[in-house]
């Protein structure tokens, strides 16, 4: 079987094409925003809690390290 070579897009397929990337990627970062404003308020103290660990281990190894 020969293999077809596809037909050039013109520009107006083109531009429906971009159309459809960009209504679907504004649709799927709004669904994004949609599901992470259900976990927003667990996020935040947990990312707190985090860094204040983060930094007392810091804190700890500076102290130990010293000369």
């Amino acid at each position: 079987m020969a293999d077809k070579e596809p037909t050039p897009k013109n520009i107006a397929q083109r531009f429906f094409d971009l159309c459809l990337l960009l209504l679907g990627g504004i649709i799927a970062l709004w669904v994004a925003l949609q599901f992470l404003a259900q976990f927003w308020g667990w996020i935040v103290p947990i990312a707190v809690l985090v860094a204040a660990i983060w930094a007392l281990v810091a804190i700890m190894r500076a102290r130990r390290n010293r000369w």
